[in-house]
């Protein structure tokens, strides 16, 4: 495992800042666009939407200068195999695509104060993202099966960046116990060391034997689009930030922990997200019996690491303000579940499936 230093760094790293005229040029002399630039928020990198005078629209992703490169050569190269698996499958997944440079890269770098940035160009997918909404059942269900899918458009690739270092990374959740320091108060910590506890024994030790291959890993409502905002049918999934390999079971945990009703069934949701998935790509038992585990093992991730970005770098950085706007839900959820027996949970879910 690699230290701790390595997993903190890219997200303790302020993220690029290039200015709009920089960007322009950049674009133009690359690209051979003439654009206008806005800028997007992002938690570690620099991104920008572009829009040509004739309403082309793309997105420009500056990398972090903390990252390894062959995480943007992962990406990269991702995205481009979901295309190809797309087209010749007949696959409903949706992802943007890469445009390449004037000489035909799929990438480019760009140097400033003596830091060395890997840059791309991707088509903007259009949509409009989940995060607003309150998830229906049928939604919850199209999300499961919409995951399904880009898992198996994902099942064949292959890349040598597989272990990206990445403090989301579910496999190294334990190393989420040392942020409990930052966390809001003596509940929350509790909530988190308890799930932090639940995962270590029940999920931790069966990983190695559990199905593995490439996840997208963040599939949260701000990378997930449907086509209006009524619909409940996806149309696209962004951002692949945080691809890496791992057991299959942990891309429906992050997806399913971003389920959160405040009111009613706490599970109802994740429920049909379940059934969704499991009519695509059928679970197994040793996969089904950790989700509930996996799934407060994000939570937990997703309180800890924001809490102790804020503390870095305050909480009017924009990518903190927006995102602690949002954890309030995720610490009442972490609690409602862990007023749940774990062993009627799984009795719930093996249920489900006979």
């Amino acid at each position: 495992m690699q230290d701790n230093t390595d997993i903190f760094a890219v997200i303790a790293e302020d993220a690029p800042n290039f200015d709009d005229d920089a960007v322009k040029r950049i674009v133009e002399q690359r690209y051979g666009l003439s654009v206008a630039v806005r800028s997007l928020i992002s938690e570690r990198d620099q991104n920008l939407a572009l829009k040509t005078a004739d309403d082309q629209k793309y997105v420009l992703k500056i990398a972090n200068s903390a990252q390894d490169p062959t995480v943007a050569d992962l990406q990269t190269r991702a995205m481009q195999h979901i295309v190809r698996y797309a087209d010749e499958c007949e696959s409903p997944i949706a992802t943007p695509r890469v445009l390449p440079t004037l000489s035909g890269e799929a990438q480019t770098t760009l140097e400033a104060e003596g830091r060395e940035h890997i840059v791309r160009v991707v088509s903007f997918l259009p949509g409009v993202p989940i995060a607003n909404r309150n998830p229906s059942a049928g939604l919850s269900h199209d999300l499961g099966v919409y995951l399904a899918h880009l898992g198996r458009a994902l099942a064949e690739f292959l890349h040598p960046g597989s272990q990206q270092i990445l403090l989301w990374d579910l496999q190294k959740a334990a190393n989420l116990r040392s942020l409990s320091v930052h966390l809001p108060n003596a509940v929350v910590r509790q909530d988190v060391d308890q799930a932090l506890d639940d995962f270590e024994k029940f999920a931790l030790p069966d990983f190695q034997s559990l199905r593995r291959q490439f996840i997208h890993s963040d599939f949260n409502p701000d990378n997930v689009l449907t086509e209006s905002a009524e619909s409940d049918s996806i149309s696209g999934v962004i951002d692949f930030g945080d691809m890496l390999e791992a057991p299959l079971i942990v891309d429906l945990a992050i997806g399913a922990s971003y389920l959160r009703p405040l009111h009613g069934d706490p599970l109802a949701l994740i429920s049909e997200m379940l059934a969704g998935y499991h009519s695509v790509t059928p679970l197994i038992p040793d996969e089904i019996d950790i989700l509930f585990d996996l799934v407060k093992a994000r939570l937990c991730a997703s309180i800890s690491i924001l809490h102790w970005r804020a503390s870095l770098r305050g909480a009017d950085d924009p990518y903190i303000e927006k995102s602690l706007s949002a954890e309030p839900r995720a610490d009442t959820f972490l609690a409602r579940l862990a007023q749940i027996p774990r062993r009627d949970v799984l009795k719930r879910f093996r249920k489900m499936y006979g």
